[in-house]
């Protein structure tokens, strides 16, 4: 979990930067980004460092967090992500989470007096709690 908001608020702005294919992004694009941010969301006008910057990417391409954000370096300058279609809001579903979801999803589609009440009760139960794990690191 990020340590405060305003690192969350930087993830969620390099991530946005890299997604965006049109542009190349250097460090310091990373930074003025992230400092234009944090400047209209929480109205901070320090602005934040290269190294802050650095650190961040790091984590991001950590599995510190979850991300293993595929963050590479090219032309010796610019970043971008390897895979195109890659977020760190994106939480890729497990084998598990998905067979939890098949099997809830065939017990919601039986007719009320066939299904079992109580097995359905316990799988929504686990979905929720699956929701609110994700919910925390988003």
């Amino acid at each position: 979990m990020p340590v405060n908001k305003n690192a969350l608020l930087r993830y969620r702005t390099i991530d946005r930067c890299l997604r965006n294919p049109f542009r190349q992004w250097t460090l310091e694009d990373l930074v003025e980004a992230c400092s234009d941010a944090l400047n209209e969301m929480e109205g901070i006008t320090r602005g934040v460092s290269v190294r802050t910057i650095q650190n961040d990417i790091q984590v991001m391409r950590s599995d510190r967090l979850g991300y293993n954000a595929p963050i590479e370096v090219y032309d010796n300058k610019f970043y971008r992500y390897t895979e195109p279609h890659f977020s760190i809001t994106s939480l890729p579903l497990t084998e598990d989470d998905s067979w939890l979801l098949k099997e809830t999803l065939q017990m919601l589609h039986q007719p009320a007096e066939r299904r079992d009440e109580q097995r359905l009760e316990s799988l929504l139960q686990e979905v929720a709690q699956k929701i609110e794990g994700i919910l925390r690191f988003v």
